[in-house]
């Protein structure tokens, strides 16, 4: 298990943890170990905290899922809603932009993407809960938003499933799966924002470029 960010000792020598702090620690763990594999008790040791901090905060490890998850997306989405805010009025700089700006959260933040890859390998619960509250919303904007562009001709009939693949698991695999794309040798470097946001912009030439309507 991978080091987790530790807690901050008050005067009193007590470590004191925010929740965003144990829950970017949790969404690691989940990340890394998935849920079955995950162990409350070692993230609290790594954390340096009481084993029974965790569970009087948040219950049990099912609930703890089920917050981190939603914590997780919440701050994703808040930083897309700021992102779009100063990206103008055109929707096809938006959209890109925004697919952008989603790649870059990612390799930020790449727990959301390795939890979407342990739970998507089978059905469940868990897959479902984030299929209907974070991946279905998303699919329907995302569609509205490429049949609204394809109606203007801007861009051709997409697939919005297909889009929403490569810019995850395609794009985002390379922050998701660091190990593959250490092997491959053709990740960015995840330390360096700047290699970050050109790698990013990279994908998203990619993909709109793919979507351009052809010359006849």
């Amino acid at each position: 298990m991978a080091e987790r960010g530790r807690g901050r000792p008050n005067k009193g020598g007590v470590v004191v943890l925010s929740d965003e702090n144990l829950l970017d620690a949790v969404l690691l763990a989940f990340g890394e170990d998935g849920f079955d594999g995950t162990s409350i008790r070692e993230i609290a040791r790594s954390l340096n905290v009481s084993h029974n901090l965790i569970p009087q905060r948040f219950g049990s490890k099912k609930r703890l899922w089920y917050a981190a998850v939603d914590y997780g997306f919440a701050r994703m989405t808040q930083e897309l809603v700021l992102a779009g805010e100063s990206m103008g009025e055109d929707d096809l700089l938006i959209l890109r932009g925004l697919v952008a700006r989603t790649i870059e959260i990612h390799a930020a933040h790449p727990a959301l993407l390795q939890i979407i890859n342990q739970e998507a390998s089978r059905p469940g619960p868990r897959m479902d809960y984030l299929f209907e509250t974070f991946i279905k919303p998303g699919r329907e904007f995302g569609d509205k938003w490429l049949k609204r562009l394809a109606e203007q001709g801007r861009i051709r009939p997409t697939s919005v499933t297909l889009l929403y693949f490569m810019m995850t698991h395609g794009a985002g695999g390379l922050f998701a799966m660091p190990a593959l794309a250490a092997q491959l040798q053709g990740g960015a470097d995840d330390q360096n924002p700047l290699s970050v946001e050109a790698q990013a912009e990279m994908a998203v030439s990619i993909l709109f470029d793919g979507m351009l309507p052809r010359n006849n």
